[in-house]
């Protein structure tokens, strides 16, 4: 991959918390809670998962980049949702955490030359992934949950 698609790869990255937080921009309670289905998400478990996805995000990164061929284990996002009580947890709290998470994570990729970029880490699902490919998978989750949510909103609006 080259410097300018790493480079929009980045930017993707660093802007999802915006993303995330003009999503949910003005939407009361019962927006919050509505479910399209049974045993759909609503909008508020959507973004805590993606809170709790960013705390995965950034330990990945850091095992990827601190060590060699780093063990990036999976998890059962639905058992996370149920156990870890999503549907009461603090969105503002959460949302914050993810913003934080991102910035953090941003600030590290302005020190790290290019080699690093090709790190990898062994995911017990997807096998090898470098940094890059984590960042990407990264900025693409977050952006598909927004899509979700403005999807829910869109669903919302015509009720």
């Amino acid at each position: 991959m080259d410097a300018v698609e790493r480079k929009e790869i980045l930017e993707r990255f660093r802007s999802g918390h915006g993303k995330l937080e003009r999503s949910i921009d003005g939407l009361g309670e019962y927006e919050l809670e509505f479910r399209q289905a049974p045993g759909k998400w609503n909008i508020r478990e959507i973004a805590i998962h993606l809170c709790d996805s960013e705390i995965v995000a950034a330990h990945r990164i850091r095992r990827v980049l601190a060590e060699e061929d780093a063990i990036l284990t999976s998890y059962d996002q639905d058992k996370w949702a149920s156990r870890l009580n999503y549907g009461k947890r603090n969105l503002g709290q959460a949302i914050e955490l993810f913003r934080l998470l991102r910035k953090s994570s941003s600030e590290l990729f302005q020190e790290i030359d290019e080699n690093e970029w090709q790190r990898t880490g062994v995911h017990d699902e997807h096998g090898h992934m470098s940094l890059l490919d984590l960042v990407k998978l990264y900025a693409e989750h977050c952006e598909n949950h927004v899509s979700q949510i403005r999807q829910i909103r869109l669903e919302l609006s015509k009720q």
